[in-house]
């Protein structure tokens, strides 16, 4: 697949092309906070951002989904719901893509969930390469996700005034074929981008005390650290810090019956691990009833378990975590704190 240049002028025209006939979304400052929505014109997006409030991947995967309708007016029929927009998501950063990566491999094992796989399939990536940290909370290139290696269609790099575009799937092929004054990229452009990738990365400092797949081994000997319970005492359980992770997958499924009481409809809608229900069992205990129980599980989950599954973190390094806890917990923190010095009880 052959990578492209366009000037900047050239790409906001595009967009707003693709932004008449399709959803386009793309990070919006709305409020002092920046987040993904639908637009029409290049004007309304925001050049430079912090990670967006909610993640991206809430395009294949929102806060609320309607999975099936029942009746049993005539009989028992159940009726699948497939809700799947077609949407140009534009300005995904790399840490997000990994993100996507992460979900696509989750929710395509053994029982592959087929309203995460029709959302994800109507979704068309557009990625936009960082050449700054966002700022102290972000350690993207501690956990690896400062490059994006795969998932995206499009990804922009900014060289001057216009961009390199990198072709990662042959529906980004199809996608830049419609972009206008989009030229093919010569050997004096891969140049640029090169210069552009090292300058980029003499701004990012490694800030985790080791390497990632280091964290199951550190987490391990973590076990019984006071650590836990000096969070559990500062966490508030207020789910803030799993609602806008991008890699967090948990969710609750209810069953609305309607005022007929023939018909309804199940749905399911984002839950956390950080909620003292969300352990509850029907006679009332809970399994991670503590608060500490509940942040050495969110860490354990980010930095272990999943690694030892699918060998990549749950964390990406986006930051958006730290940001939005309102006690400071912080995980780059923790996770070197626990390298540190793992105190036992």
């Amino acid at each position: 697949m052959v990578d492209r240049v366009m000037t900047k002028s050239a790409l906001a025209e595009s967009l707003e092309q693709l932004a008449a006939t399709l959803h386009v979304a793309a990070p919006v400052e709305e409020g002092g906070r920046v987040m993904f929505r639908r637009v029409r014109y290049a004007a309304e997006l925001a050049n430079h951002y912090l990670p967006t409030m909610l993640p991206p991947t809430k395009y294949a995967r929102p806060p609320h989904e309607e999975l099936l309708r029942f009746s049993w007016a005539e009989g028992p029929r159940v009726e699948p719901v497939f809700e799947a927009e077609e949407i140009v998501i534009f300005g995904v950063r790399p840490c997000d893509m990994h993100a996507f990566d992460l979900l696509d491999q989750i929710f395509s094992e053994e029982n592959s969930d087929g309203h995460y796989q029709a959302r994800r399939e109507a979704l068309t990536l557009i990625g936009m390469e960082c050449l700054e940290p966002c700022d102290e909370h972000s350690f993207c290139r501690s956990m690896g996700s400062l490059e994006a290696t795969g998932g995206f269609d499009l990804l922009l790099s900014e060289m001057g005034d216009g961009y390199y575009v990198r072709v990662g799937t042959a529906k980004g092929r199809a996608l830049i074929g419609t972009f206008q004054d989009a030229r093919e990229a010569v050997y004096e452009d891969r140049k640029r981008l090169r210069k552009t990738c090292l300058r980029r990365e003499s701004q990012f400092e490694h800030r985790l005390e080791d390497t990632y797949d280091e964290l199951p081994r550190v987490l391990a000997d973590s076990e019984d650290s006071l650590l836990w319970d000096v969070l559990g005492e500062k966490c508030l359980s207020c789910g803030a810090c799993t609602n806008v992770c991008p890699t967090c997958f948990c969710f609750d499924v209810h069953d609305d019956v309607n005022l007929d009481l023939k018909s309804g409809r199940r749905r399911r809608h984002w839950d956390s691990c950080q909620l003292e229900e969300f352990a509850m069992v029907g006679t009332g205990e809970s399994f991670r009833q503590p608060r500490n129980l509940r942040v050495k599980h969110r860490f354990n989950h980010k930095g272990r378990y999943l690694m030892e599954r699918y060998g990549v973190p749950g964390c990406v390094g986006c930051g958006r975590c730290a940001r939005d806890c309102l006690v400071g917990i912080s995980p780059i923190e923790v996770f070197n704190q626990l390298k540190g010095q793992p105190v036992e009880r």
